[in-house]
């Protein structure tokens, strides 16, 4: 068995009878050249799919009675589509006359993936490279400490295994288009180039060393044959990613290179700036480099802005502008320094309650509820965790999103502490889409009005917190 016939194919097998009605249907649809997409979702988290080419919606289709879909498209272009359902996508590569049948169980997402009918052998390669990465990723955390050379072979090590990978293909799928092929040889090389870019400073912070490592000339030559501004690519995850990390490698140099202490994510939108063409690359990056300044409690109050010049100066997107002007109008409500203002908020029993006597002589955390579904369960999972671990800190959490029986839902399904949770229609305080977080001492003074449950830093900052 070749190594692209993965476990999942004795799967496949068993799929045949489910599938046979929709790929008869698909075949007699391809002689007037249409497209077809379709399968079934084991454990579907909503009755509804989507299809996206790039960030605009192609086409969507509900659930069957037995979680099955299609999509019958009759003038598709060649080329990487997203298929979305509840808040999980993944990537599918289409062709005209595909007739691409796919089934997966949300419990394992990714892992469940199968791929069946006309076009199954590309979107299986894809999905098999996807995860193969994510193993990488894992993998790779212990190879840091290495030097360069012994680095690189741990790399040329990877390539190589990717490189089989992609010849038994071809071997059983000789003809494929040259985007497909370029998209390939992306997911191959582009997570490896990442990890390299990173590496010095990775390098560097795992070993608590104030040097960063000895690297040869010839260590980034393959800058030398990438664009990083390849529009077929630009939705693309082993692009994203790489563009990203490119970028706040030069960024670290400039810093090192300058003595510059000034903030990174400033110097990373400067690099966008000069380095992207692509609007929507450029946009999405000055995006992400003024959100972590915003949340950065360390960066100066020059540096902020900065970074709020860079991106109102240079930022076309109108929703990306609109999006951080909001957060930086929450954040003025809620100055650091200052006590919070006075606000009813309703406990679980719906009995109101003004939220500073609720905080008084506590060090605690607010913060506010998300309104993605998976972003809610990510901020559970998160504030269990921190709950058992800082028994002194109070967190408390405040929704002004969702209706009073979904809030009460979530909270049972989540197994949120109902006597931490509130409800609010403050919503011009607390009008954010994230798990934001505001640290307050026990005098009730804020010391952090805009973090986040998930940043990397949180615990640090939660262990700073001052009477």
């Amino acid at each position: 068995m070749s190594i692209i016939a993965s476990h999942r194919d004795f799967k496949r097998f068993l799929l045949l009878p489910f599938f046979l009605l929709l790929f008869v249907n698909c075949e007699e649809g391809n002689k007037n050249n249409a497209t077809y997409f379709g399968g079934q979702i084991i454990n579907p988290k909503s009755n509804k799919i989507y299809l996206y080419k790039g960030e605009k919606l192609l086409d969507s289709a509900l659930l069957d009675a037995k979680h099955k879909f299609l999509i019958k498209i009759d003038t598709l272009l060649l080329g990487l589509y997203i298929f979305k359902h509840y808040d999980e996508i993944q990537y599918i590569y289409l062709e005209p006359k595909d007739s691409l049948l796919m089934r997966l169980n949300t419990w394992a997402f990714d892992e469940s993936l199968v791929f069946s009918g006309r076009g199954a052998e590309r979107n299986n390669l894809l999905i098999n490279l996807f995860l193969e990465n994510e193993k990488e990723d894992k993998s790779f955390f212990d190879f840091y400490t290495l030097n360069d050379s012994l680095f690189e072979l741990k790399i040329d090590s990877v390539l190589q295994r990717k490189k089989l990978l992609y010849n038994q293909f071809k071997e059983e799928v000789p003809e494929t288009s040259p985007l497909f092929d370029k998209l390939v040889n992306a997911a191959i090389y582009f997570p490896l180039y990442r990890k390299k870019e990173a590496y010095p400073y990775r390098y560097k912070k795992t070993l608590k060393t104030a040097d960063y490592p000895h690297l040869s000339p010839t260590f980034y030559k393959f800058r030398k044959d990438i664009n990083i501004n390849d529009k077929e690519l630009i939705n693309f995850y082993p692009y994203q990613d790489y563009v990203k990390t490119y970028l706040y490698h030069l960024a670290f140099e400039k810093q090192i290179l300058n003595d510059d202490n000034g903030s990174i994510d400033v110097n990373f939108m400067k690099e966008a700036l000069e380095n992207l063409e692509i609007d929507d690359v450029k946009n999405n990056f000055l995006h992400q480099g003024m959100w972590f300044a915003l949340l950065d409690e360390n960066i100066s109050k020059e540096e902020k802005a900065k970074a709020q010049r860079l991106f109102f100066d240079h930022c076309s997107d109108e929703k990306s502008v609109a999006d951080i002007a909001n957060l930086i109008k929450a954040a003025e409500r809620s100055p650091k320094g200052e006590k919070l203002p006075d606000i009813t908020v309703f406990d679980y029993d719906g009995n109101p309650q003004q939220l500073n006597d609720i905080i008084q002589q506590k060090n605690v955390v607010i913060y506010t509820w998300p309104t993605n579904l998976r972003q809610i369960e990510n901020m559970a999972k998160r504030v269990n965790y921190l709950e058992k671990k800082y028994t002194n800190y109070l967190f408390i959490g405040i929704n002004s999103k969702n209706a009073e029986y979904q809030w009460k839902k979530h909270i049972q399904l989540k197994k949120l502490n109902p006597k931490h949770q509130y409800r609010t229609t403050d919503i011009d305080w607390l009008d954010v889409s994230f798990a934001r977080a505001i640290l307050i001492n026990k005098k009730g003074v804020v010391q952090n009005n805009m973090t986040h449950l998930l940043n990397r830093h949180f615990e640090k900052q939660l262990k700073r917190l001052k009477n």
